[in-house]
C-alpha cells in the first residue's frame, strides 16, 4: 500500500495537467504548504461495496482499488460513499474518477519522486493482523448455504470463500442470473442488455467453488434437521445458513388493481422485462409513487415514446429523500421531459374491462386517467413468507443481532430482508439500501467462518440519484427533525447543497448538481464527528483532515 506522511507535505505534481485535475485533491496542512490526498484503498473499501455495477473492484493481485469505466453506471454511490472525498463525476457526469493517474506502476510515481519521503510502500496485511501469507488453516469442514443472490447474499459468498477455501458453499435463488436491481432501468431504456447486469463477474460462481442454483425458491425451512425445501422437492442440508431473500413488492389497497392484467411492480428481472414487453409507442402508463424506483421507471420510459403520468400521495416526490427545492427540480426535469406529475392525491380504483385489462385510474378527488398500464412503486416488504413456524423471530423483517445471527443458532439474515439499527434515527427499523445489503453481507460471511465480527448500526438514509444528468447524494434527514436546528444553504442555478445540524452535530445534507466532496458529510455524520467550530461555514471547509485513520482501515 501506499502510505502517506501529512507531517510531510511537499506536492509538486503538475495540476495543470486536465489529465491530473480530476484525479487529485490537494489541501493545505497544518504549516499551510500543499499536501496531496491520494486514493488510501480501503481494507474495506466503501466505494466497492457500495457499488451496484461492479465497476468499482479490488484487483485481486496489487490489492489496489480500481474503476472499470465501462461498466460504471454512473449511479455515484462510489462518490457518496468515499469519506474522503477521492471521486467526482467525470466533466459529463457519467463515469467516476478517481486517483489513478499512476495505476500499473510497480511502484507509483508520488513514492519515487516524493522530494521529503513523505511517501512510502508498506506490507500489507489481513484483517486479522498478520500478513497474506500467514492464513490460518480451518480445521473442519463446514457446509454454507445462501438463500438469496444479490447484493447481501453474494458478498456473504465471496467473504466465506476467503477465509474458508474448503467448506462447500451453495447459493440458491429464484433468478435465472445474477443482476443489480439498481440497474434495471437501464434494461427498460435498452442502455444495456440483461447479461450486462451482472455486477459480480460471469466467473464469479466457478472462480470461487460455489454452486450456483438458479431458478430455485425455497419454500420451507427446517432448522432441527437443518435443511431447506424448495418448490421442486428439492432437500438441501447445512451446517451455516443465510437468508438473504431481500424484498418483494406490496401493492396498495387500490379497488382491482390487483386483478388488472398490465399492472405491473419494478423489483426483479421478470418484472422488468414484462414491462418492456408490454410498453409500445403511444401507450398511457400510470405510476404509482413517487419515490426512487417510480421516477426510474418513468425515466427509462421517456425514450419509449409513451405518455407518463406519475401519481404520489406525499405533498412532493422523493419526499424520504430531499427538501422541497431539491425536489421541485426534478418535478421541472421530468414534466420539461413529458411527464406529467401529480402530488397530494392518491389512487382509488383501477377501472377495467370485462377481461381484465386496465382502462384507467380514479383519484380520490374524483379525477379520472385514462391509462393502458400501471407501475405499482409504493414500496416493498421483506420476503419472509417460507419462515412460518421456523422459530425465527421477526417483526417487520428477521430481527438479528450486530453479527447478524437470527433467533435460531447457525442461521444469519442480512440485507432487505431484515432489521437493523438505523444510526441516524436511533431506531431498529428495515434498511433497504444497498451499502447496507452489502455490509451486513459482509458481517454475516465473517461469523458464518468463525470471526467474531460486529456491526454497530446501519447508516441506512444515505441516497444517490441522477435524473436526466441531474445528480443527487443525500445524507439524514432532508428536512430539520426537531426544534432547535440550523440550517446552512448554498445554492446557484447549477447546484444547491444544504446542511442541518445541532448541538455540534451534522443531522442531514443534501448535495444537487455539484458533488465534490460529498462523501465526506456522510463520513460527518455516520461517525458523528464533533463540527461545533465550523458553524455558519460548514459548506466552506473541507472535513478531510477530520477523518482520523480509524475511521478508514487502511490495507
Amino acid at each position: 500500500m501506499v502510505a502517506h506522511s501529512e507531517k510531510k507535505s511537499a506536492y509538486f505534481l503538475d495540476l495543470n495537467d486536465p489529465g491530473n485535475q480530476p484525479r487529485n485533491t490537494v489541501l493545505a496542512g497544518d504549516d499551510g504548504a500543499p499536501a496531496p490526498l491520494t486514493c488510501r484503498h480501503c481494507q474495506d473499501a466503501p466505494c466497492v461495496l457500495s457499488c451496484p455495477s461492479g465497476a468499482m473492484y479490488r484487483d485481486p493481485d496489487s490489492g489496489l482499488v480500481l474503476h472499470n469505466k465501462e461498466k460504471c453506471a454512473g449511479c455515484w454511490m462510489c462518490v457518496m460513499s468515499c469519506p474522503y472525498g477521492l471521486i467526482t463525476p467525470d466533466s459529463r457526469r457519467q463515469t467516476a474518477v478517481k486517483c489513478d493517474f499512476c495505476m500499473g506502476n510497480e511502484r507509483p510515481y508520488c513514492v519515487d519522486y516524493c522530494p521529503t519521503g513523505a511517501l512510502s510502500l508498506e506490507e500489507t496485511k489481513g484483517e486479522d493482523g498478520h500478513t497474506e501469507s500467514g492464513k490460518e488453516e480451518l480445521k473442519k469442514t463446514t457446509k454454507y448455504l445462501i438463500i438469496g443472490a444479490s447484493a447481501a447474499g453474494l458478498t456473504c459468498a465471496a467473504t466465506i470463500r476467503g477465509h474458508d477455501p474448503l467448506g462447500p458453499i451453495t447459493v440458491i435463488a429464484e433468478d435465472r442470473l445474477v443482476y443489480s436491481r439498481c440497474l434495471l432501468k437501464d434494461l427498460i431504456s435498452g442502455a444495456r442488455a440483461p447479461e450486462s447486469l451482472n455486477f459480480v463477474g460471469e466467473n464469479f460462481f466457478a472462480k470461487r467453488g460455489i454452486e450456483f442454483l438458479r431458478c430455485e425458491r425455497v419454500t420451507a425451512v427446517h432448522p432441527q434437521q437443518k435443511m431447506v425445501v424448495t418448490q421442486d422437492g428439492w432437500k438441501i442440508f447445512y451446517d451455516k445458513l443465510l437468508i438473504a431473500t431481500g424484498a418483494k413488492p406490496v401493492l396498495p389497497p387500490i379497488e382491482n388493481l390487483s386483478r388488472g392484467k398490465q399492472v405491473f411492480t419494478l423489483r426483479n428481472l421478470d418484472d422488468a422485462e414484462a414491462i418492456i414487453y408490454s410498453v409500445g409507442p403511444k401507450k398511457k402508463v400510470v405510476i404509482l409513487g413517487g419515490g426512487l424506483v417510480g421516477l426510474e421507471a418513468a425515466e427509462a420510459l421517456v425514450s419509449q415514446s409513451v405518455k407518463i403520468t406519475i401519481i404520489e400521495q406525499a405533498e412532493r416526490i422523493l419526499h424520504q429523500q430531499l427538501d422541497g427545492f431539491a425536489a421541485s427540480r426534478y418535478v421541472e426535469l421530468f414534466r420539461s421531459h413529458g411527464v406529467d406529475v401529480i402530488t397530494g392525491k392518491r389512487a382509488t380504483k383501477v377501472e377495467l374491462d370485462d377481461n381484465g385489462n386496465v382502462l384507467g385510474v380514479g383519484l380520490d378527488d374524483q379525477s379520472y386517467l385514462p391509462c393502458n398500464l400501471i407501475i405499482v412503486a409504493t414500496g416493498v416488504k421483506p420476503e419472509i413468507s417460507f419462515l412460518s413456524g421456523t422459530g425465527i423471530a421477526v417483526g417487520k423483517g428477521i430481527i438479528v443481532d450486530k453479527q447478524m445471527r437470527t433467533s435460531i443458532p447457525d442461521i444469519y439474515a442480512a440485507g432487505d430482508v431484515c432489521e437493523s439499527l438505523d444510526i441516524v434515527t436511533g431506531r431498529v427499523s428495515l434498511t433497504p439500501i444497498w451499502p447496507a445489503a452489502v455490509q451486513q453481507g459482509r458481517v454475516a460471511g465473517m461469523n458464518m467462518v468463525g470471526k467474531t465480527v460486529e456491526i454497530d448500526g446501519t447508516f441506512a438514509h444515505q441516497y444517490t440519484m441522477s435524473f436526466f444528468g441531474l445528480p443527487t447524494i443525500s445524507f439524514g434527514w432532508p428536512e430539520p427533525p426537531e426544534d432547535g436546528c440550523s440550517v446552512e444553504i448554498d445554492v446557484s442555478p447549477d447546484y444547491y447543497k444544504k446542511v442541518i445540524y445541532k448541538e455540534g452535530r451534522l443531522l442531514g445534507a443534501i448535495f444537487q448538481g455539484d458533488l465534490a466532496g460529498a462523501g465526506t458529510f456522510g463520513a460527518l455524520i455516520s461517525n458523528k464527528i464533533d463540527i461545533s467550530n465550523q458553524h455558519g461555514k460548514l459548506l466552506e471547509t473541507n472535513y478531510t483532515y477530520y477523518l482520523t485513520p480509524e475511521n478508514v482501515v487502511r490495507n
